[in-house]
């Protein structure tokens, strides 16, 4: 554990408790792809299997229970308990261009050929594009809320700060893993566009973020 690390841990769960806290209070899921909140609960069941074949420390078996009840209970507040507030026509990016790649790579690279060991790489590669949905969504409506790009500002920075703790640990610990750190580039090349925006226009007092709509 690094100070990289665990930074990162403090603003992914950051990150989950103000999309969770955004839909309770605002008893709307407007704006939320539904979509990319199913697919990053499919990351954590998929990375979090071993909850029940091994034990790494107290910190890390909470942590990823606390993942994995936020993250279905967000789908759960989206689908069902206000399902109304959810604009399924904005949210309209086939998933099945993310799964089947994804799980075809999984299959193809990978460290080991053993269903827990699949379904980890599976996870890592789905993270890498899970926020797609959300991202074509606010480009679609071509405006996205605050908090909502407040969400989207911590997921983002999560990713960075987990990228320097693969650099740090690579220095100090000589300890290199190719499959997370190239995902975890892919992603973070993801929310580029999204920082720029977010600094020049949010952070100046902006209730919304314009986005150029789709020609």
């Amino acid at each position: 554990m690094n100070i990289f690390r665990l930074s990162g841990d403090v603003c992914h769960l950051v990150a989950i408790i103000i999309l969770f806290l955004k839909i309770w209070r605002s008893k709307s899921c407007a704006g939320i792809s539904g979509k990319s909140q199913v697919l990053f609960a499919l990351v954590f069941t998929t990375r979090y299997l071993d909850l029940f074949t091994s034990f790494i420390s107290v910190y890390n078996t909470i942590m990823k229970v606390v993942y994995l009840v936020l993250a279905y209970a967000t789908v759960s507040l989206i689908f069902f308990r206000f399902r109304n507030s959810y604009d399924s026509e904005s949210d309209s990016f086939r998933v099945e261009f993310l799964l089947v790649p994804v799980a075809g790579l999984s299959f193809l690279e990978n460290y080991a050929f053993t269903p827990l060991e699949i379904l980890w790489t599976f996870s890592i590669y789905l993270e890498s594009v899970a926020i797609l949905p959300q991202l074509f969504m606010i480009t679609k409506t071509g405006e996205a809320e605050s908090i909502t790009t407040h969400y989207l500002f911590f997921l983002g920075l999560y990713r960075v700060l987990y990228l320097a703790n693969w650099v740090w640990r690579y220095h100090v610990e000589g300890f290199f893993d190719q499959i997370a750190v190239v995902s975890g580039v892919v992603q973070t090349i993801f929310y580029c566009d999204f920082f720029y925006l977010y600094f020049t226009r949010v952070l100046r007092g902006s209730g919304k973020m314009s986005l150029p709509m789709p020609v």
